[in-house]
């Protein structure tokens, strides 16, 4: 054969296999793993493309799937107290759709719990995907527990309490909640605190604290209606009553007064805080937003910076004379905020609360902490004018 002649092609006929193209013919775990990547927010959508779409999107495989390759997205959800209703109207915030920024949220209601009054938020405890509300209100003390599941919106009961609390304080350290107060210290003094561990689901009694000074407090403050501040910072537990700081280890079970004066605390007045990282973020009654470095500074408070265009927004967000809320969301500030109604007309406050995205940036070596504001805007609610709000965020 001579290397002009080419051998005839052979098979001329044979059909060549076209390559696997359709979504649907790929296997289940390679689909669960797309999906896994998607906003959550689109899940109802899609989960009408096909029966089996709905089954993968409902399982709890995906959303175990979500956090282990880091998909988990933060979800919003705010209460509503409306006028003359004992109970809480919650409601998600979702991302409008084709809204590429991510700026724009849209209101949609979800089941509020089996409860008949409206939570404290320093009785409600975000870990994971799982929202816990603790004992009941001021005038109907109660030892239950309720637990939504943001991955389906569903309510179930916990395991009850040993005690029965009125507004409890609740903290959450190491994987588990501790509950304290709400209840008499003297009488319920062995177990004045309790700890909820999240992986058994199992309470564990506590004494209340051995010191003697701080159990006076306790009971005087009790007495007179008012109430103590209890927050968790660098590992440990601290109480703030009648300007006097301790603080409580629980690796030793100990309490030792840290501050004569607390720097918690401030002349002007905490109205919501959090914590980003090893920075917390307060927001003043003044409507000052405001950050603390760490323990070894003693706590001292300064304001955030570069934050002028807020005051300078029709709303007036940075005054005095308004509601606040603040949180963590996804590394930023989100503070959420409505116009305190004046006390002729407190059952008739409009439907919409507005809310800024705020980033947070440490200059000259963290003595400073400046702001960028990443969007201000406003959500609508087709309830009736609400008297209050509560907003807490769960990790889905």
């Amino acid at each position: 054969m001579t290397s002009e002649e080419v051998e005839p092609t052979q098979n001329n006929n044979k059909t060549v296999p076209e390559p696997l193209s359709t979504f649907s013919s790929l296997p289940d775990e390679i689909i669960e793993n797309i999906l896994a990547r998607v906003s959550r927010w689109h899940y109802p959508s899609l989960s009408l493309v096909s029966k089996r779409f709905h089954t993968l999107l409902s399982s709890k495989e995906i959303y175990k799937t979500r956090s282990q390759i880091g998909a988990t997205e933060t979800c919003l959800y705010v209460l509503l107290k409306l006028p003359f209703h004992p109970c809480a109207s919650w409601f998600s915030l979702r991302t409008k759709p084709n809204n590429q920024d991510s700026s724009g949220m849209s209101v949609v209601p979800i089941p509020s719990p089996p409860t008949d009054y409206f939570p404290l938020l320093r009785s409600m405890k975000t870990f994971g995907s799982y929202i816990y509300l603790i004992g009941g209100h001021y005038f109907e003390p109660s030892s239950s527990v309720s637990i939504l599941d943001c991955r389906s919106h569903t309510w179930r009961d916990g395991p009850n309490m040993s005690v029965t609390r009125k507004s409890p304080h609740t903290v959450l350290l190491d994987e588990k909640i501790y509950v304290m107060g709400g209840c008499d210290i003297d009488k319920y003094y062995a177990n004045w605190i309790e700890v909820f561990d999240l992986k058994t689901e199992s309470w564990t009694a506590f004494p209340g604290p051995d010191v003697d000074e701080i159990r006076n407090h306790i009971r005087q403050i009790g007495q007179r209606g008012c109430a103590y501040i209890v927050t968790v910072f660098e590992g440990n537990i601290y109480l703030v009553v009648d300007d006097k700081e301790y603080t409580y280890k629980p690796k030793d079970g100990t309490w030792k007064l840290v501050k004569e004066i607390s720097s918690f605390l401030s002349d002007d007045s905490i109205e919501a805080w959090c914590e980003i990282g090893k920075v917390i973020c307060c927001c003043t009654d003044s409507g000052y937003l405001m950050w603390s470095a760490s323990e070894i500074e003693g706590r001292v408070w300064r304001e955030i910076k570069g934050l002028e265009k807020l005051r300078e927004h029709p709303t007036r967000v940075l005054t005095t004379g308004y509601v606040f809320a603040l949180l963590d969301y996804g590394g930023q500030i989100l503070v959420l905020w409505d116009l305190k109604c004046p006390l002729t007309s407190r059952h008739k406050r409009s439907k919409n609360i507005w809310y800024a995205k705020i980033s947070l940036e440490p200059r000259c070596n963290g003595r400073e902490v400046w702001g960028k504001i990443e969007c201000v805007d406003v959500l609508t609610f087709p309830d009736r004018p609400y008297t209050w709000f509560h907003c807490v965020a769960a990790l889905v």
